[in-house]
C-alpha cells in the first residue's frame, strides 16, 4: 500500500510540474516512436487503454499545441498522428523528469517494518 501511495504522489506531482498526466505522456511517447503511423484507435489498442480515454487525451493534447492530426487522401477516416515541436520538446521534458524519479526513487532505503519512506 505504501508504494502505491508513493507512485501515486510522483504521479500527482508529474501532472502539477509537466502540466499532463502520465497516461498522456505514455500517448507522446508512443507517437513520438512511431509518427505518422499511428492513429488514436491503435494507440488505444497498443498501450491496453480505453479508445475514450484516448481519444480525451489526443483532444487535449490537440487543443495544447502538442499532436496534429492529418488526413489520408485515400480515407479520410484514418487521421494519423504527430507530434509538433512544442510536442517533441515537452516529450524530451518528460522523459528526463521520468529518468530522474526513477533514479531517485532507486536510492530510497526501506524502513524496519519494509515500508519506502516518502520521496521528494
Amino acid at each position: 500500500m505504501e508504494l502505491k501511495r508513493e507512485l501515486e504522489k510522483a504521479a500527482t506531482r508529474f501532472q502539477r510540474t509537466m502540466g499532463i498526466s502520465v497516461d498522456q505522456y505514455a500517448i507522446l511517447h508512443h507517437i513520438l516512436e512511431n509518427p505518422g503511423k499511428l492513429t488514436s484507435a491503435t494507440v488505444a489498442d497498443s498501450r491496453g487503454i480505453s479508445r475514450a480515454a484516448v481519444s480525451r487525451g489526443i483532444s487535449q493534447l490537440i487543443r495544447r499545441g502538442y499532436v496534429v492530426q492529418s488526413y489520408q487522401s485515400s480515407d479520410r477516416r484514418v487521421r494519423p498522428l504527430s507530434l509538433t515541436p512544442s510536442g517533441e520538446q515537452l516529450e524530451i521534458t518528460c522523459l528526463d523528469a521520468l529518468r530522474e524519479a526513477a533514479k531517485t526513487m532507486s536510492g530510497v532505503q526501506l524502513d524496519s517494518n519494509g515500508s519506502a519512506l516518502t520521496v521528494g
